[in-house]
């Protein structure tokens, strides 16, 4: 497994992440009950792509244990882009109007992402699955960090 220094990185920067948007929460004048449905799913989406971040970085760490080096990244591939397509899928069809185009946009990519995430993992040979493994881990990296910065700003539906 030649990924794992890029797997923990990736782990570190989404908890680090995912910390900084504590701060930004507490240091914001009014409380979270108080935020409007933009702001709290801003939130919600930044701690909750974390998570499953922060997750899939360690999973062929201790996929490992269990699973042979070709078989790996095919389960861990396959478990990533099932979780991904329900969540994105959820997402996709709890939006409302008021939802803003840049989450409306991120989520529809992402369920490319995801379909393509089985597609490989049924399809591709090892150095596909790890590659659009760490491409997604990427991809959620990236939108946490869009996440927290649209955390440090409101942003509305345009």
């Amino acid at each position: 497994m030649q990924s794992i220094d890029i797997l923990l990185t990736i782990a570190e920067i989404a908890v680090a992440l995912a910390g900084f948007s504590s701060i930004v929460v507490m240091l914001n004048a009014r409380p979270i009950k108080e935020w409007d449905g933009t702001d709290r799913l801003n939130l919600r989406l930044l701690v909750q792509v974390s998570a499953l971040t922060i997750v899939f970085a360690l999973f062929p760490s201790i996929l490992v244990i269990a699973v042979q080096a070709p078989e790996l990244w095919t389960y861990a591939l396959f478990a990533y882009g099932l979780i991904h397509i329900i969540d994105v899928s959820s997402f996709l069809l709890n939006m409302t109007k008021e939802t803003p185009n840049v989450f409306r946009n991120a989520a529809i990519c992402g369920a490319v992402i995801a379909l393509t995430q089985l597609l490989v993992a049924w399809f591709g040979n090892s150095v596909a699955k790890e590659t659009a493994y760490l491409g997604t881990l990427l991809w959620h990296l990236g939108v946490v960090f869009m996440a927290f910065i649209l955390l440090l700003y409101s942003v509305r539906k345009t």
